[in-house]
């Protein structure tokens, strides 16, 4: 066995399999997979955007790369700013697009930094699936071109979104040859000079002129200050399990691990049993409660820290979530590991889009200074240079040192909640992990349950005494969207958004 992938598509996991096939290893696999998605995937990721990619390297300590955004300074007034809305059918959920809600890229940073540090094949070689796709022209898959579908107003803003993603007139779909040759050469240029070429030389001026002349907030000095930062990931233990994620500013990872140590010692009871669903909610409620009183306002400081290892904080908030107890009665992900045992939970984003593309280059910039979860003081409110917050939360699960289970989750807020469910379905539960990822989803957020179908008529009633309780007629892409690989090349695709697992022999 070479090795095993799950992605957001097929197309993405076939890239990342061809690589791993021709004798690559996990990273390299990535990096294919990371270069093809903003073509099979155009609606959750772009190199315009960034992510989070957990690497856990045999024989060494797991290392996060953080490559999100970071927040440029508020230049102007009033920058290109404004709202569009999409309904998932039970929700309805606004973003801000525009010139102005672009953030400082770090895909292409972090891309090239892992690419360096980690990769065994040239970077010539690991662009080839993507330049084919972009060049030879896809098909998007049905549920892929649902995406766009839903995003329309942001793939046709501009005339150069209209460019690259209509053909007569037609948006894109499953019926269209998608190509984009732009981003091919964009590419081979990328694959000789490195991320120089997007943050100091030619690229750079594109994305300055573009700014600076559609209320956009981006300069070329913003773009040569940007680093990667290599970090720690958050380490927690759970039911026997050793859990990494991802840590600040980043809060995605605290919160997982908030969760799931309040449920530490708590009876579950069943899949889907009221004990189950309760205890989830009530420890999401108690979660919420604890990220905005302590983490939202401190998640740049030191002082966060001390805020997670205050034992006795943590016990206040436990004693409030054992009392609640007493009332009962867009993003895509990557999992990757090789045949050396080397382990990639890679999550990527480009918000929605801005609508934006860098001229000539195929690439649409992100609107993550218009997603209202990343800015939840207001928009424009960050410091310059700080790097934007996330939820996402590539995660990995191990025992007795050996990897059980590797995860991350798309679906803006609903991450934590995502992989949440998935952990405990698959270490608590004892579920396959095509289950724990399959089965219907529990999210909480602002006094408000979601569900999934498949829960029971009487559980639904008990959540509805204490809680508005919002049931879909269908599983979601709402819900996130999960992809996962095991330590012994078992995987999972999440139905949600059309995910695919490829085992290379």
């Amino acid at each position: 066995m070479k090795g095993i992938i799950a992605a957001g598509d097929k197309l993405t996991a076939e890239a990342g399999a061809e690589i791993l096939r021709a004798g690559g290893n996990a990273f390299d696999a990535a990096v294919a997979s990371l270069l093809s998605a903003p073509l099979a995937e155009p609606a959750l990721t772009s190199l315009g955007g960034g992510g989070f990619l957990l690497a856990v390297e045999k024989g060494m300590y797991p290392l996060i790369y953080d490559f999100f955004v970071d927040v440029p300074p508020k230049r102007i007034d009033n920058p290109d700013f404004y709202p569009v809305y999409v309904d998932f059918g039970s929700a309805v959920q606004e973003f801000h697009i525009g010139c102005g809600s672009v953030a400082i890229p770090g895909m292409v940073a972090g891309i090239y930094q892992i690419y360096r540090e980690r990769c065994s094949m040239p970077l010539e070689k690991l662009i080839k699936p993507a330049v084919r796709y972009a060049e030879e022209g896809i098909y998007l898959s049905k549920m892929q071109a649902s995406f766009v579908k839903l995003l329309e107003p942001i793939f046709t803003a501009t005339e150069e979104s209209r460019r690259i993603y209509t053909v007569n007139g037609k948006l894109i779909d499953e019926k269209t040859l998608y190509r984009n040759p732009d981003y091919a050469d964009f590419l081979r240029a990328f694959s000789k000079e490195g991320s120089w070429i997007f943050y100091e030389g030619e690229i750079a001026e594109r994305i300055e002129k573009l700014s600076l002349e559609n209320g956009g907030l981006l300069r070329r000095e913003d773009l040569r200050r940007y680093k990667v930062d290599e970090k720690d990931p958050v380490f927690f233990r759970f039911r026997d399990h050793d859990i990494f994620t991802n840590s600040p500013p980043s809060a995605g990872g605290l919160l997982i691990a908030f969760t799931l140590k309040l449920l530490e010692d708590t009876e579950l009871g069943s899949f889907g049993s009221l004990k189950h669903i309760s205890s989830i909610v009530e420890a999401m409620h108690t979660t919420q409660l604890f990220r905005r009183e302590h983490i939202d306002r401190n998640i740049h400081k030191k002082e966060l820290e001390l805020i997670i290892e205050d034992r006795s904080l943590f016990e206040s908030y436990k004693k409030f979530f054992r009392k609640r107890l007493n009332l009962w009665g867009n993003t895509t992900h990557i999992s990757i590991i090789d045949r050396d045992g080397n382990a990639v939970s890679v999550t990527t984003t480009n918000g929605e889009g801005s609508g934006y593309i860098i001229p000539g280059t195929g690439i649409m910039l992100n609107n993550m200074l218009g997603e209202e979860d990343l800015n939840p003081e207001g928009f424009f409110r960050w410091d310059p240079y700080l790097r934007l917050p996330s939820m996402m939360s590539p995660t990995v699960v191990m025992k007795d040192d050996k990897i059980r289970l590797v995860l991350g989750s798309a679906g803006s807020n609903r991450i934590r909640s995502a992989i949440l469910n998935c952990i405990i379905n698959y270490t608590v539960f004892n579920k396959t992990v095509q289950e724990a990822v399959s089965l219907p989803r529990i999210h909480f957020e602002n006094h408000t349950v979601f569900l999934e179908p498949g829960f029971k008529k009487e559980v639904i009633k008990n959540l509805e005494r204490y809680y508005e309780t919002v049931v879909f007629e269908d599983i979601n892409l709402f819900f996130g969207g999960v992809q996962a690989v095991t330590g012994d090349f078992e995987g999972a695709g999440d139905p949600r958004r059309g995910g695919y697992v490829i085992k290379v022999d």
